[in-house]
């Protein structure tokens, strides 16, 4: 409900053509630029410091992130920038869909639909996404692979091997195991320190509290 998906393509398709992990270039960096580290203050900080463990991740930045790029993304649509206004469009009328069959057909209130269903979904995504790329001197470095079991793999639509998915980004999902062998992903991935043999469950083990990584784009560790 919170993202058009026109403006989900326009945007991953940008990550895919820019340098990973560039706060003001990559739409999906969670890094940020140090000139604006020296400038903020201890609150920031700490907000930034935060956004690097699953605890926050998963929850306060659930919340924020879809608030957040929802309103964005609406003024984009008003001001017809990125041709955001053509997916609105779209999406509104499936919004009101949406909200017609939570309301009449599922026997479901909209706020549980929004707190199990839209923010719910939105953690897993933020699963997903928590430890995909690692800003490294070498771009070509940046992504990761979680070596996660059949299910997990198959709820995340093999994007957990992320490498390969930026290999052949146009490859179904269903090829990218294949694609991940091809190309030697787990074997690039581990030069890097950025393979998670243990799957999901080893970054919620090593990452809930703990920093997987710092906030400053450019220093890497």
């Amino acid at each position: 409900m919170w993202v058009p998906f026109l403006s989900f393509k326009r945007d991953h398709i940008s990550h895919h053509n820019t340098t990973l992990t560039h706060p003001r270039l990559d739409t999906e960096s969670y890094y940020t630029m140090p000139e604006k580290w020296r400038s903020s203050g201890r609150v920031l900080r700490s907000i930034y410091w935060a956004n690097r463990t699953l605890a926050f991740r998963l929850t306060v930045w659930s919340v924020f992130s879809a608030v957040q790029y929802f309103i964005a993304d609406a003024w984009r649509a008003i001001r017809n920038i990125d041709n955001a206004r053509a997916a609105w469009l779209l999406h509104v009328p499936a919004l009101v869909a949406v909200v017609y069959i939570v309301n009449n057909l599922a026997d479901m209130s909209v706020a549980e639909y929004l707190i199990g269903g839209v923010f719910g979904s939105h953690s897993l995504n933020m699963m997903r996404s928590f430890a995909e790329h690692k800003t490294l001197d070498d771009e070509s470095t940046r992504t990761a692979v979680i070596d996660a079991g059949r299910l997990m793999s198959l709820l995340m639509l093999n994007n957990n091997l992320h490498i390969a998915h930026h290999d052949e980004p146009s490859a179904p999902w269903y090829e990218v195991p294949a694609v991940a062998q091809r190309t030697n992903a787990y074997e690039r991935a581990a030069k890097t320190n950025s393979l998670y043999k243990g799957g999901y469950g080893e970054l919620l083990r090593r990452f809930t509290f703990k920093p997987y990584d710092q906030p400053i784009y450019g220093k890497s560790v």
